[in-house]
């Protein structure tokens, strides 16, 4: 952690608010309470109406029954001891103290900004975790589709937002290479190669139909010539994989987002990882070997359990023709049935080889895993779960965040709608990353397929994003930052040099910015941005930072309106005001920075 990280201004004045409690205790202003709330207890709030103040706390409310005080009483004694020179405190039925921050603490807010630069905004956790996010993980069988776009935006970013927040971080990718898909690309590739030398070729049921895998087989026939049409299967597996596993790197690191880690599935196999949480589960009495599970046995499997066990993608029935297979007694920490593992014939399970990935995370050492998921994987999440708590872990160690889908709209020029834009992978009609990409840049991807929680379905409008206008917000955003360059950049050519440290106080001590409501809206939202960082941290809610990236961007735009600072427009300004105004340009130059560095987008000096 940064030797500069910080309380937030939210987390501040929790502790005040708890030093004046303290104090109102002591006074025996508190009724019957016997024991007071820690700081990291007390609710900070932005007020639902600005007027009444800059933040606001409820917290005499929720002392009012254990004091057998009424909560306007408490908060009158509570603001009595909270009022002091950089912060007034009153107080609001039925209960709330209200705080308005005095413009001294605002300025010395400011000047943090400009002392720390990019290091403003890294606060304390309550406590730092070793962090493995795992996200993306798609088949190494095509291009990434643009869900698989959204679970790199969203892990990229939550990932430098959980770093920035005091915790240690690794990032890992898992290659889904051991499964039956791994084989129909090679039958899917090994058909299109023959196609491609003028041979008969069986296009595999159910096989991957891209155009992709065709331009790969060309250029390989190109290449090869026909001196691979005897070759297994297995090779063109292998080629493909190889070739395919590549582009996804590239398309990836394009995307801005990079992992510590590609981590194969069938390497998980080879080592003996399988066999060896199997092993730790039997040991923990958590396995049992049987026709069928214990639900199905005593008739407990409900409806809807047994729908589930037939339908759902990740099921698999213990196939042994009445032989006995091996469960796991899931239905013990919450599933809704115990799960096959090994199959009758030996065979180990999807679930078995998934048991032993998390099984391994652990061993590494990580005290909290998240997966980033897709929502058709909803059904899944239980048996995780569950498999996490039979090897000893606390359930809530392992996070699952699910994501919905996205949609795609393009303007149809015939019609002047919108219209959608469908994809499927098998048939080749594919919107992928790189197509996203092309039509609309890294930047706009990235800020669309953050924009929204993760459990909101994003209705993506391609040509807004690829718009240069102010009504498209990433480019509002962006110019915003271009605009606070140029004016630091103008500023020497007018005759006003940007000095290395802002003088942001008049002779006599007091606060230059005091003389227009845009300054302290803006200073306002400049010193919310270290409790931003954390929620979004806390929350897993990357999408709170391009919300506060927009508010921020308003705020400058109508500071710049409002209140000139270079000449010849603002000729007659102090210089003392000119630049306490310059430095807060430069203040909301660093916070839109860093807030956009932590959302994976290019901060932009010009436009």
């Amino acid at each position: 952690m940064s030797q500069t990280s910080m309380l937030s201004i939210q987390q501040r004045l929790a502790s005040r608010i708890y030093e004046a409690l303290k104090a109102a205790f002591a006074a025996g202003k508190l009724g019957a309470l016997a024991e007071l709330p820690a700081p990291a207890a007390i609710v900070v709030e932005k007020p639902k109406r600005p007027e009444l103040g800059d933040y606001a706390t409820p917290v005499a409310m929720s002392l009012a029954k254990p004091s057998r005080l009424a909560p306007l009483a408490i908060a009158e004694a509570v603001a009595a001891e909270l009022t002091e020179a950089d912060l007034i405190a009153s107080v609001a039925k039925p209960g709330f103290i209200n705080i308005q921050l005095a413009d001294r603490f605002l300025m010395a807010e400011v000047g943090q900004i400009l002392a720390l630069g990019a290091e403003y905004g890294q606060t304390i956790p309550e406590k730092a975790e070793r962090i493995l996010l795992e996200f993306v993980s798609a088949n190494p069988t095509g291009p990434l589709h643009i869900g698989h776009g959204r679970w790199a935006a969203v892990g990229s970013a939550l990932a430098q937002i959980l770093r920035f927040a005091g915790h240690t971080v690794s990032t890992e990718f898992y290659i889904n290479d051991a499964g039956n898909q791994m084989q129909l690309l090679g039958q899917s590739f090994r058909a299109r190669y023959l196609e491609a030398i003028g041979e008969p070729a069986e296009f595999p049921t159910r096989g991957y139909a891209g155009i992709y895998l065709k331009e790969l087989a060309q250029t390989l026939a190109h290449q090869q010539g026909k001196a691979l049409h005897h070759e297994p299967v297995e090779w063109f597996t292998a080629y493909a994989e190889e070739q395919l596993l590549a582009q996804q790197r590239s398309t990836l690191a394009t995307f801005q987002t990079t992992f510590d880690r590609w981590y194969s599935e069938r390497s998980l196999h080879a080592a003996g990882a399988v066999e060896a949480a199997l092993k730790d589960l039997s040991e923990r009495g958590m396995l049992y070997e049987a026709t069928q599970s214990r639900q199905e046995q005593t008739g407990e499997l409900t409806g809807r359990s047994s729908k589930v066990k037939a339908n759902a993608i990740f099921d698999e029935e213990a196939d042994g023709n009445g032989s006995e297979a091996v469960y796991f007694k899931a239905a013990d920490f919450g599933d809704e049935m115990d799960r096959v593992v090994r199959r009758a014939d030996g065979r180990t399970t999807y679930l078995a080889a998934d048991i032993a990935y998390h099984w391994d995370k652990y061993r590494r050492g990580y005290d909290r895993l998240i997966n980033v998921w897709g929502a058709d994987h909803h059904g899944y999440v239980p048996r995780l779960k569950a498999a996490v708590q039979a090897l000893g872990h606390p359930a809530d160690s392992l996070e699952i965040l699910l994501g919905q889908l996205v949609r795609l709209f393009r303007t149809d020029p015939a019609t002047g709608e919108k219209v959608e834009i469908r994809m499927s992978k098998r048939t080749g009609e594919l919107v992928s990353v790189d197509d996203l990409i092309a039509e609309v840049g890294v930047d706009a991807g990235r800020w669309f397929l953050l924009s929204q929680s993760m459990g909101t379905t994003i209705s993506f409008d391609l040509d807004l994003a690829a718009s240069e206008k102010f009504d498209n917000p990433v480019f509002y955003v962006q110019y915003n930052h271009a605009r606070c360059c140029s004016i630091l950049r103008k500023a020497p050519e007018r005759g006003v040099p940007v000095p290395e440290h802002f003088d942001l106080d008049q002779p006599d001590g007091s606060p230059w910015l005091t003389t227009a409501p845009q300054e302290r809206s803006l200073m306002l939202r400049l010193i919310a941005a270290p409790d931003e960082f954390r929620f979004a941290a806390a929350f897993r809610e990357p999408q709170r930072l391009t919300q506060y990236a927009y508010d921020l961007a308003s705020d400058l735009s109508q500071f710049y309106e409002h209140c000139p600072i270079l000449p010849p427009l603002a000729a007659d300004l102090p210089d003392g005001l000119r630049l306490a105004r310059l430095g807060l340009v430069s203040a909301t130059r660093q916070v839109l920075a860093t807030t956009l560095g932590l959302l994976g987008i290019e901060p932009r000096e010009s436009m």
